[in-house]
């Protein structure tokens, strides 16, 4: 593994070590002190020039030090840095706490932070966690495919999700952006995967070919991040929120097709994904990648739901390994100096850019677009716009996320591994 190479505290200039005593942000190679940052830039700072004696020196070990830490990662240098070290926050999942497929701006919030802070938050089961193993339906029985489908009429227009939230975050306003970093996820011990009935409900991609409805409970072993699908088969746990949204876009479209999308209390439906996040199921989103999110409403408004404990990109049936989250943990940052119009994520390897519509051609052009934007904007290598597009068409993995919730959804992902210095215009 190749490892970052850090300059020793005697080497820096006064301010980074001043900066360092105090435990705060000392210079990064990246910064550019006078232009707001972009996603996937390093927070700036000021510092002495270096003496003109030691010039070259320092220039070239800076130049081998810029090399290293773009062959690293681009992860850690893309985020805003806190001003101060957050509080900790336990939001659990109660009847107060938790809304069952829908996102209400007016609901008050379960809790307030301020940016900085980590929460570790509880999620529930479908439907007020009610789609789940119960003891008296012997192991690993649950709802009938006949109560799912009541508890899915109970719910007309809304989703299955049970969503914990929200989050209310002090100074976030609109026109900022959310930066979400998922710390930890723990799953609880249950999941289950089921179809509704394709003669009743036109959902998953092949509802005329299985008319009927399926349901299956699944036992996870947490311990060794497994379940198993039946005899032979073992499933890999990896865990992400499908359902993760800031406070509704106002401007959002009327539906295409589907339910509305608003209901008559002026609620909106979980079943789609839209700028906003909300059921993007990306399942990028396991610990360790970071999501940002544009903020429409005061105090961004965060909610979290459908927890998923693996997925296949397509999300074909029309769910994943659905599960519930005993934790998960993240931390919530405001970028003031941070404009997004689409949700966009990284991850150790790669940045991820994403685009949803009913059409999923129009749905991959959003997509695409997004990675070309960042791509001409990005200064770790700068590039014109045909660039990008080339660079996109020869190194953009752009993954459809899912076919299933009415607005279908692509994700380009970058990696970061192809930028391999700094670049000089």
């Amino acid at each position: 593994m190749v490892r970052r190479a850090t300059p020793g505290l005697a080497d820096r200039s006064m301010t980074e070590r001043r900066a360092h005593a105090k435990g705060g942000p000392a210079n990064d190679l990246f910064s550019n002190a006078r232009r707001p940052r972009q996603f996937g830039e390093a927070r700036g700072g000021g510092g002495r020039a270096p003496a003109r004696s030691d010039y070259r020196r320092r220039m070239a070990r800076n130049a081998a030090i810029i090399s290293l830490l773009a062959l690293v990662t681009a992860g850690p240098l893309a985020h805003g840095s806190p001003s101060k070290k957050g509080a900790r926050h336990r939001l659990a999942a109660s009847k107060e706490s938790v809304q069952w497929g829908w996102l209400d701006v007016k609901e008050p919030p379960r809790l307030t932070i301020e940016s900085g802070d980590t929460v570790s938050v509880e999620t529930w089961y479908h439907a007020l966690d009610q789609i789940k193993p119960r003891s008296s339906d012997g192991p690993l029985g649950g709802p009938s495919m006949e109560e799912i489908v009541d508890l899915r009429k109970e719910n007309d227009g809304g989703g299955p999700h049970s969503v914990t939230g929200p989050i209310y975050v002090n100074g976030a306003e609109p026109g900022d952006t959310l930066e979400i970093r998922i710390l930890k996820i723990v799953p609880k011990e249950f999941a289950q995967n089921f179809n509704l009935p394709g003669k009743q409900f036109p959902t998953g991609v092949f509802p005329q070919d299985f008319p009927n409805g399926f349901v299956r409970y699944y036992k996870l072993d947490v311990a060794r991040m497994t379940t198993v699908f039946k005899p032979g088969i073992v499933l890999d746990l990896k865990p992400f929120p499908g359902l993760i949204a800031a406070g509704v876009d106002p401007a959002e479209p009327k539906e295409k097709t589907g339910p509305p999308i608003k209901d008559g209390k002026g609620r909106t439906s979980t079943l789609r994904p839209w700028k906003n996040g909300s059921n993007m199921d990306l399942n990028e989103l396991q610990a360790g990648a970071t999501l940002f999110l544009p903020v429409f409403n005061r105090g961004g408004l965060i909610w979290i739901g459908d927890a998923h404990c693996r997925q296949g990109n397509g999300e074909v049936n029309l769910e994943a390994l659905e599960c519930a989250f005993k934790e998960i943990a993240i931390q919530v940052i405001v970028r003031k100096d941070l404009k997004t119009e689409w949700p966009r994520a990284e991850n150790k390897s790669h940045w991820i850019f994403t685009g949803f519509d009913e059409d999923l051609d129009e749905a991959a052009k959003i997509a695409v677009k997004n990675a070309i934007d960042w791509l001409a904007g990005q200064t770790i290598v700068p590039m014109d716009r045909y660039e990008a597009y080339a660079l996109a068409s020869m190194a953009a993995d752009c993954r459809i996320t899912e076919m299933v919730d009415i607005r279908k959804g692509v994700h380009c992902m970058v990696p970061k591994s192809i930028f391999t210095r700094r670049g000089k215009r």
